[in-house]
């Protein structure tokens, strides 16, 4: 928080610059822009990296106080310019959460120096789970070494991209999904059984990478209610998305027992049969889903792309014929097909009864 501080000009202010303390001289005899571009960068990347901080304009990297001039009316221009600025940052950033302070600036026998100021600018710590932007739609984040997020052992603002920015929102991203995590688990110890909040925490479980978790909260569900097919068929979903597709595989096969008349476990038993590389066991998955429901044009087209995989053309096509008279524009249908011309001709096959 912004306190009565005596800078003295040409001394060197006790605090050090680093964690969360930046200094900037500003050598402009036209100080406004840059105190406000300062402002919005440092009170954004302060902000986005979930610290309290202060920016000290008007002293050096070495920490020699140097002052700015302002006069009162710049003073007031300042602030009015920060707050006006800061009124465009996305999305809104509560007033509260930042003070811009000038201290008045002494010679060394005491005496105040008129307009010489030191401009703090305090950010205060707030909790977000997405990142602010600046007026101009950047984002910058504060960076300490060991603080936050990026480690880095000088202290900096810089301004978040490409990767960077990635990996920014992932963390936020992993950070609302571990406190979502925990307020399911508070709840589940009044209510341990609750089938609702066991799916909700196997999904987060699964985003977060939290295999254990996951595993242990799907199995509980099949204890649960072991004979509904929608919580297995989720299970061989969240298994297959981590490539663990021997245990999809053996989820779905359990849960087939219980219906094996299920389509959409029978489909999705052809699709991981089909990248486990068992394509014969995935054509007979397929048909079988077709049994159940032969307007379907998706696992016609699956099935076609299954025979063109066995090098069976004629009938990969006949397929995506099919697929084409059920549902006319479905472009993956036309897609596969025109890939498996392709393939064909660069093979020297020639089948010119199939239209």
């Amino acid at each position: 928080m912004t306190q009565e501080i005596k800078f003295i000009k040409e001394e060197t202010f006790h605090y050090q610059e680093g964690q969360y303390v930046e200094f900037k001289e500003i050598k402009s005899e036209k100080p406004l822009n840059k105190i406000v571009d300062h402002a919005e960068q440092y009170i954004i990347g302060f902000i986005n990296a979930l610290g309290e901080g202060d920016i000290y304009l008007g002293i050096d990297d070495a920490g020699k106080i140097l002052g700015i001039n302002l006069s009162r009316s710049l003073i007031d221009e300042m602030q009015k310019r920060i707050t006006d600025k800061l009124t465009n940052v996305q999305p809104a950033l509560p007033p509260s959460c930042y003070t811009v302070y000038p201290h008045p600036v002494y010679d060394t026998e005491d005496k105040k120096i008129n307009d010489l100021y030191i401009v703090q600018i305090h950010t205060s710590k707030i909790e977000e789970d997405y990142l602010f932007r600046t007026s101009n739609g950047s984002h910058w984040l504060y960076q300490t070494g060991g603080e936050s997020h990026y480690l880095k052992k000088e202290s900096s603002c810089i301004k978040l991209e490409g990767e960077r920015f990635a990996q920014e929102i992932k963390f936020r991203h992993q950070r609302y999904l571990r406190k979502e995590l925990e307020k399911i688990n508070r709840s589940l110890e009044k209510d341990a059984d609750n089938i609702s909040l066991l799916k909700k925490k196997a999904e987060i479980a699964k985003f977060m990478g939290d295999i254990e978790t996951m595993e242990e909260t799907y199995e509980k569900l099949i204890i649960l209610n072991p004979s509904n097919s929608k919580t297995r068929f989720a299970y061989a979903s969240a298994r297959k998305s981590i490539g663990d597709l021997e245990g999809a595989l053996s989820t779905i096969h359990d849960a087939l027992q219980f219906d094996k008349n299920d389509f959409d476990l029978l489909k999705a038993q052809g699709e991981i049969l089909f990248i486990a590389n068992r394509t014969d066991e995935a054509l007979k998955s397929y048909q079988d889903a077709l049994k159940l429901n032969q307007d379907d044009y998706t696992i016609l087209t699956q099935i076609g792309i299954t025979f063109r995989e066995l090098g069976k053309y004629k009938e990969s096509i006949k397929f995506f014929n099919y697929a084409l008279l059920k549902s006319p524009n479905y472009r993956a249908a036309k897609y596969e097909k025109k890939k498996t011309y392709s393939k064909m001709f660069q093979g020297g096959i020639r089948i010119n009864t199939i239209s």
